[in-house]
């Protein structure tokens, strides 16, 4: 075995042996980081609700803004394991769904969500105001999460239909 007299060597052997290591471990969450967003570009939608669908799929929707075509489900409340959502609003453009909104309410049902979704899609990215983001080739997902309450909104664009509406819109 090489045995080093000079501290400056083990000094900079030992540099070397947590920079490859840190490089691993950096690739290893960058790979976890594309899986998780190419899972959620895959999944296109949460729970059973998927982007894209037309609005005829959907039934029991309110109308919850005159001026934009926002709808709020009135089905049965939705949950992911024992955690809950409190409401859903849906957003169509050209009768096609292109945003879901998800509410929690309170820290337990927040901080478990968000336990969820960084397990199946990765870390995601840290806002600035207290939050995460992950943005996927076709699913922009945003978890904002107020510091005062624990209540949350979750909600998830598809990227196709928000570059239609906007080039349409110029």
């Amino acid at each position: 075995m090489y045995q080093s007299s000079n501290k400056y060597e083990k000094c900079a052997l030992t540099s070397l042996i947590l920079l490859l290591f840190f490089s691993v471990l950096s690739g290893q969450n960058r790979n976890n980081r594309e899986a998780g967003l190419k899972a959620l570009d895959e999944q296109y939608g949460f729970l059973n609700i998927k982007l894209e669908t037309p609005f005829s799929e959907f039934k029991g929707l309110k109308k919850e803004d005159k001026e934009e075509p926002v709808f709020k489900a009135t089905q049965a409340e939705l949950r992911i394991d024992k955690f809950v959502f409190k409401t859903v609003y849906l957003t169509f453009y050209k009768e096609f769904l292109t945003t879901i909104e998800f509410e929690t309410k309170g820290w337990t049902n927040t901080n478990g969500i968000l336990n969820i979704l960084q397990e199946a899609y990765g870390e995601g990215s840290k806002r600035v105001h207290f939050g995460y983001k992950w943005k996927g080739q076709k699913v922009w997902m945003n978890f904002a999460i107020n510091e005062s309450d624990g209540n949350g909104v979750l909600t998830l664009h598809s990227v196709p239909m928000m570059t239609k509406e906007v080039g349409e819109n110029e």
